[in-house]
Protein backbone atom coordinates (compact mmCIF):
# COMPACT_ATOMS: atom_id res chain seq x y z
CA UNK A 1 0.00 0.00 0.00
CA UNK A 2 0.91 3.50 -0.28
CA UNK A 3 3.14 2.81 -3.28
CA UNK A 4 2.02 4.48 -7.08
CA UNK A 5 2.76 5.14 -10.27
CA UNK A 6 2.62 7.71 -12.69
CA UNK A 7 2.59 7.58 -16.66
CA UNK A 8 6.48 7.79 -16.09
CA UNK A 9 7.51 5.14 -12.93
CA UNK A 10 6.81 4.71 -9.44
CA UNK A 11 6.48 7.88 -7.07
CA UNK A 12 9.19 7.97 -5.20
CA UNK A 13 8.95 10.16 -1.57
CA UNK A 14 12.28 11.44 -0.97
CA UNK A 15 13.10 14.44 1.54
CA UNK A 16 14.82 17.80 0.65
CA UNK A 17 13.72 17.35 -2.64
CA UNK A 18 12.11 19.95 -4.97
CA UNK A 19 11.07 17.20 -7.31
CA UNK A 20 9.14 14.89 -4.41
CA UNK A 21 5.70 14.70 -5.50
CA UNK A 22 4.08 13.74 -2.20
CA UNK A 23 3.33 15.91 0.39
CA UNK A 24 2.39 13.67 3.49
CA UNK A 25 2.05 10.25 3.78
CA UNK A 26 -0.03 8.27 6.58
CA UNK A 27 -0.12 4.50 6.96
CA UNK A 28 -2.98 3.19 9.64
CA UNK A 29 -3.11 -0.38 11.12
CA UNK A 30 -6.13 -0.73 13.03
CA UNK A 31 -6.52 -4.71 14.78
CA UNK A 32 -9.44 -5.32 14.57
CA UNK A 33 -11.32 -7.67 17.08
CA UNK A 34 -13.02 -9.81 14.97
CA UNK A 35 -11.31 -9.11 11.68
CA UNK A 36 -7.65 -8.69 12.62
CA UNK A 37 -5.08 -6.44 11.17
CA UNK A 38 -7.22 -3.88 8.46
CA UNK A 39 -4.96 -1.24 6.49
CA UNK A 40 -5.71 2.10 6.30
CA UNK A 41 -3.23 4.59 3.95
CA UNK A 42 -3.67 8.21 2.93
CA UNK A 43 -1.79 10.30 0.63
CA UNK A 44 -1.51 13.88 -0.56
CA UNK A 45 0.39 14.93 -3.51
CA UNK A 46 1.90 18.16 -4.17
CA UNK A 47 0.43 18.45 -7.98
CA UNK A 48 -2.46 16.85 -9.25
CA UNK A 49 -1.36 13.36 -11.60
CA UNK A 50 -2.92 10.28 -12.03
CA UNK A 51 -1.64 7.32 -10.23
CA UNK A 52 -1.43 4.15 -11.16
CA UNK A 53 -1.11 0.77 -9.12
CA UNK A 54 1.42 -1.49 -10.06
CA UNK A 55 0.08 -5.52 -10.23
CA UNK A 56 3.13 -7.18 -8.58
CA UNK A 57 5.27 -5.96 -5.45
CA UNK A 58 8.64 -8.11 -4.63
CA UNK A 59 11.05 -6.89 -1.67
CA UNK A 60 13.57 -9.11 -0.10
CA UNK A 61 13.31 -8.99 4.13
CA UNK A 62 15.21 -5.91 5.85
CA UNK A 63 18.33 -7.92 8.66
CA UNK A 64 17.91 -5.09 10.75
CA UNK A 65 14.75 -5.91 11.99
CA UNK A 66 14.32 -9.35 10.58
CA UNK A 67 17.58 -10.71 11.79
CA UNK A 68 20.44 -12.00 9.15
CA UNK A 69 18.11 -14.61 7.98
CA UNK A 70 15.72 -12.36 6.30
CA UNK A 71 18.00 -11.53 3.11
CA UNK A 72 17.08 -14.53 2.12
CA UNK A 73 13.94 -14.36 2.00
CA UNK A 74 10.92 -11.78 0.31
CA UNK A 75 7.87 -9.88 0.60
CA UNK A 76 5.88 -10.81 -1.91
CA UNK A 77 2.19 -9.51 -2.79
CA UNK A 78 0.16 -9.49 -6.16
CA UNK A 79 -3.42 -7.26 -6.95
CA UNK A 80 -6.47 -8.94 -9.21
CA UNK A 81 -8.71 -7.22 -10.74
CA UNK A 82 -12.32 -6.77 -10.54
CA UNK A 83 -15.55 -5.48 -12.42
CA UNK A 84 -15.23 -2.51 -9.87
CA UNK A 85 -13.81 0.34 -11.53
CA UNK A 86 -14.08 3.88 -12.81
CA UNK A 87 -12.29 6.29 -13.71
CA UNK A 88 -14.41 9.93 -14.10
CA UNK A 89 -13.89 13.82 -14.77
CA UNK A 90 -13.93 13.83 -10.84
CA UNK A 91 -12.78 10.64 -9.48
CA UNK A 92 -10.76 7.35 -9.85
CA UNK A 93 -11.68 4.02 -7.84
CA UNK A 94 -11.44 0.35 -7.97
CA UNK A 95 -11.62 -2.77 -5.49
CA UNK A 96 -9.04 -5.29 -6.07
CA UNK A 97 -8.02 -8.81 -4.59
CA UNK A 98 -4.58 -8.66 -2.98
CA UNK A 99 -2.85 -12.11 -2.42
CA UNK A 100 -0.17 -11.92 0.03
CA UNK A 101 1.89 -15.40 1.46
CA UNK A 102 -0.51 -15.67 4.08
CA UNK A 103 -3.87 -13.65 3.61
CA UNK A 104 -5.87 -12.74 0.95
CA UNK A 105 -7.66 -9.25 1.25
CA UNK A 106 -9.95 -6.79 -0.48
CA UNK A 107 -8.23 -3.56 -1.31
CA UNK A 108 -10.02 -0.33 -2.02
CA UNK A 109 -8.18 2.20 -4.21
CA UNK A 110 -9.69 5.75 -4.28
CA UNK A 111 -8.16 8.87 -6.08
CA UNK A 112 -9.64 12.52 -6.06
CA UNK A 113 -7.52 15.20 -7.17
CA UNK A 114 -4.44 14.95 -4.86
CA UNK A 115 -5.64 12.86 -2.53
CA UNK A 116 -5.17 9.34 -2.58
CA UNK A 117 -6.98 7.10 -0.48
CA UNK A 118 -6.38 2.81 0.23
CA UNK A 119 -7.90 0.34 2.56
CA UNK A 120 -7.34 -3.26 2.70
CA UNK A 121 -10.07 -5.88 4.96
CA UNK A 122 -8.52 -9.38 5.46
CA UNK A 123 -10.86 -11.87 3.91
CA UNK A 124 -12.14 -14.16 6.57
CA UNK A 125 -12.84 -17.41 5.34
CA UNK A 126 -14.39 -17.21 1.92
CA UNK A 127 -17.18 -14.64 3.74
CA UNK A 128 -17.13 -11.87 0.27
CA UNK A 129 -20.27 -10.05 1.18
CA UNK A 130 -19.42 -10.18 4.72
CA UNK A 131 -15.47 -8.44 3.14
CA UNK A 132 -17.62 -6.03 1.25
CA UNK A 133 -19.59 -4.87 4.11
CA UNK A 134 -16.70 -3.85 6.36
CA UNK A 135 -15.18 -2.04 3.13
CA UNK A 136 -18.40 -0.24 3.07
CA UNK A 137 -18.66 0.34 6.62
CA UNK A 138 -14.99 2.44 6.58
CA UNK A 139 -16.64 4.24 3.47
CA UNK A 140 -18.93 5.93 5.26
CA UNK A 141 -17.39 6.06 8.21
CA UNK A 142 -14.59 8.03 6.91
CA UNK A 143 -17.33 10.25 4.49
CA UNK A 144 -15.90 8.86 1.32
CA UNK A 145 -19.03 8.34 -0.46
CA UNK A 146 -17.59 6.02 -3.11
CA UNK A 147 -20.20 5.09 -5.52
CA UNK A 148 -19.16 2.04 -6.82
CA UNK A 149 -18.16 1.13 -3.52
CA UNK A 150 -21.89 1.21 -2.63
CA UNK A 151 -23.23 -0.28 -5.67
CA UNK A 152 -21.13 -3.07 -5.80
CA UNK A 153 -22.10 -6.81 -5.52
CA UNK A 154 -20.80 -10.12 -4.80
CA UNK A 155 -20.46 -11.00 -8.24
CA UNK A 156 -18.44 -7.92 -9.38
CA UNK A 157 -16.11 -8.82 -7.15
CA UNK A 158 -15.13 -12.15 -8.56
CA UNK A 159 -11.43 -11.91 -9.84
CA UNK A 160 -11.33 -11.25 -13.82
CA UNK A 161 -8.40 -12.15 -16.41
CA UNK A 162 -8.06 -8.42 -17.53
CA UNK A 163 -4.70 -6.59 -16.73
CA UNK A 164 -6.38 -2.86 -17.88
CA UNK A 165 -6.21 -0.59 -14.78
CA UNK A 166 -2.95 -0.88 -13.71
CA UNK A 167 0.40 0.62 -14.40
CA UNK A 168 2.11 0.11 -18.11
CA UNK A 169 5.94 0.67 -18.66
CA UNK A 170 6.14 2.49 -21.31
CA UNK A 171 9.66 2.56 -21.25
CA UNK A 172 11.64 0.35 -24.52
CA UNK A 173 15.17 -1.47 -23.72
CA UNK A 174 17.94 -0.84 -25.44
CA UNK A 175 21.49 -1.90 -25.94
CA UNK A 176 21.84 -5.09 -23.68
CA UNK A 177 24.71 -5.41 -21.91
CA UNK A 178 25.63 -9.42 -21.78
CA UNK A 179 27.48 -9.92 -18.78
CA UNK A 180 24.50 -8.39 -16.69
CA UNK A 181 21.79 -8.78 -19.22
CA UNK A 182 20.19 -5.48 -18.83
CA UNK A 183 19.61 -2.57 -21.21
CA UNK A 184 21.95 0.29 -20.48
CA UNK A 185 19.06 2.91 -22.55
CA UNK A 186 15.51 2.81 -21.90
CA UNK A 187 13.60 5.56 -24.06
CA UNK A 188 10.07 6.58 -23.01
CA UNK A 189 8.55 5.69 -26.57
CA UNK A 190 5.64 2.53 -25.97
CA UNK A 191 3.36 5.42 -25.20
CA UNK A 192 4.13 7.19 -28.24
CA UNK A 193 3.20 6.71 -32.14
CA UNK A 194 6.52 5.54 -32.53
CA UNK A 195 7.74 1.62 -33.53
CA UNK A 196 11.04 0.42 -34.02
CA UNK A 197 12.14 -0.70 -37.44
CA UNK A 198 12.81 -4.43 -37.30
CA UNK A 199 16.02 -3.73 -39.05
CA UNK A 200 17.77 0.00 -38.46
CA UNK A 201 17.41 1.96 -41.60
CA UNK A 202 19.31 4.58 -39.85
CA UNK A 203 21.43 3.77 -36.71
CA UNK A 204 21.35 1.07 -34.25
CA UNK A 205 17.92 1.54 -33.74
CA UNK A 206 15.30 3.12 -35.85
CA UNK A 207 11.72 4.33 -34.75
CA UNK A 208 9.34 6.62 -37.07
CA UNK A 209 5.92 7.14 -37.98
CA UNK A 210 3.69 8.72 -40.72
CA UNK A 211 1.89 12.07 -40.14
CA UNK A 212 -0.37 13.83 -42.92
CA UNK A 213 2.51 16.23 -43.57
CA UNK A 214 5.32 13.84 -43.44
CA UNK A 215 7.05 10.89 -41.92
CA UNK A 216 8.51 11.91 -37.91
CA UNK A 217 11.75 9.71 -37.76
CA UNK A 218 14.03 9.40 -34.32
CA UNK A 219 17.32 7.08 -34.12
CA UNK A 220 20.62 6.20 -31.91
CA UNK A 221 23.92 5.38 -32.12
CA UNK A 222 26.42 5.40 -29.84
CA UNK A 223 29.71 7.05 -30.23
CA UNK A 224 33.48 7.24 -28.97
CA UNK A 225 34.54 9.58 -26.81
CA UNK A 226 37.90 10.94 -25.07
CA UNK A 227 36.39 12.86 -22.80
CA UNK A 228 35.16 11.88 -19.00
CA UNK A 229 31.87 12.66 -17.85
CA UNK A 230 32.76 16.12 -16.44
CA UNK A 231 34.53 16.84 -19.33
CA UNK A 232 31.47 15.88 -21.50
CA UNK A 233 29.31 18.31 -19.65
CA UNK A 234 31.25 21.04 -19.88
CA UNK A 235 32.51 20.70 -23.56
CA UNK A 236 27.86 21.14 -24.46
CA UNK A 237 26.95 23.46 -21.49
CA UNK A 238 25.87 26.25 -24.10
CA UNK A 239 23.11 23.33 -25.44
CA UNK A 240 19.47 23.58 -24.00
CA UNK A 241 19.60 20.51 -21.72
CA UNK A 242 17.05 18.48 -19.49
CA UNK A 243 17.88 16.32 -16.57
CA UNK A 244 16.64 13.66 -14.67
CA UNK A 245 18.25 10.93 -12.43
CA UNK A 246 21.35 12.88 -12.69
CA UNK A 247 21.54 12.27 -15.92
CA UNK A 248 21.98 15.51 -18.54
CA UNK A 249 20.76 15.09 -22.00
CA UNK A 250 22.11 17.83 -24.37
CA UNK A 251 19.74 18.92 -27.82
CA UNK A 252 20.25 21.10 -30.53
CA UNK A 253 17.51 21.05 -33.38
CA UNK A 254 17.50 23.45 -37.09
CA UNK A 255 14.77 23.79 -39.52
CA UNK A 256 16.21 23.19 -43.00
CA UNK A 257 14.23 22.39 -46.36
CA UNK A 258 10.93 22.25 -44.63
CA UNK A 259 12.03 19.80 -41.50
CA UNK A 260 12.87 20.10 -37.84
CA UNK A 261 16.19 18.15 -37.53
CA UNK A 262 18.02 18.00 -34.16
CA UNK A 263 20.55 15.78 -31.93
CA UNK A 264 20.54 14.81 -28.87
CA UNK A 265 23.76 13.72 -26.74
CA UNK A 266 24.30 12.01 -23.68
CA UNK A 267 27.27 10.30 -21.55
CA UNK A 268 26.66 6.70 -21.92
CA UNK A 269 29.93 5.17 -20.11
CA UNK A 270 33.24 5.56 -20.17
CA UNK A 271 34.53 6.40 -23.71
CA UNK A 272 30.94 6.10 -24.90
CA UNK A 273 28.36 9.18 -25.66
CA UNK A 274 24.77 8.45 -27.01
CA UNK A 275 23.35 10.67 -29.91
CA UNK A 276 19.61 10.50 -30.77
CA UNK A 277 18.70 12.22 -33.82
CA UNK A 278 15.60 13.06 -34.91
CA UNK A 279 13.73 14.83 -37.17
CA UNK A 280 9.98 15.97 -38.35
CA UNK A 281 7.50 17.99 -41.00
CA UNK A 282 8.01 21.84 -39.89
CA UNK A 283 4.20 22.00 -41.10
CA UNK A 284 2.41 20.68 -38.35
CA UNK A 285 5.00 19.83 -36.73
CA UNK A 286 3.83 20.92 -32.77
CA UNK A 287 2.38 17.57 -31.55
CA UNK A 288 5.83 15.68 -33.51
CA UNK A 289 8.02 17.53 -31.38
CA UNK A 290 5.88 17.22 -28.07
CA UNK A 291 6.20 13.88 -28.17
CA UNK A 292 10.34 13.88 -29.12
CA UNK A 293 11.06 16.68 -26.18
CA UNK A 294 8.89 14.20 -23.45
CA UNK A 295 11.02 11.15 -25.08
CA UNK A 296 14.33 13.26 -24.57
CA UNK A 297 13.19 14.35 -20.95
CA UNK A 298 13.33 10.99 -19.68
CA UNK A 299 15.75 9.12 -20.99
CA UNK A 300 17.54 6.97 -19.04
CA UNK A 301 21.03 5.57 -18.92
CA UNK A 302 22.38 2.06 -16.79
CA UNK A 303 24.91 2.80 -14.86
CA UNK A 304 26.31 -0.63 -14.41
Amino acid sequence: MGRYHNAVGELQYTHNDPDNPVYQQETVLYQDPDWGDLFVNATLLYDEQEVFLDQYYSKSGNVIFDGVNAAMGSHDAALTETSVFANTAAYKTGVYWARTSSRHYLLGFYQRDKLIFEVAIPLRASDTLATLVKLNTVNEKLGLHVREWQQATTQQLQPVDTQETFWKNPFVGLYMEEPYLLHRVSLKIKDTPFREARTAIKGDHYFSYDTPTGKVELFTVVKDTYADRDAFDATHQNLSAYEANGQRVYYDEQETGGKVKGIAQTYFKSGKFLTLHYEYPQAGGDEAKAIIHRILRHVRVRML
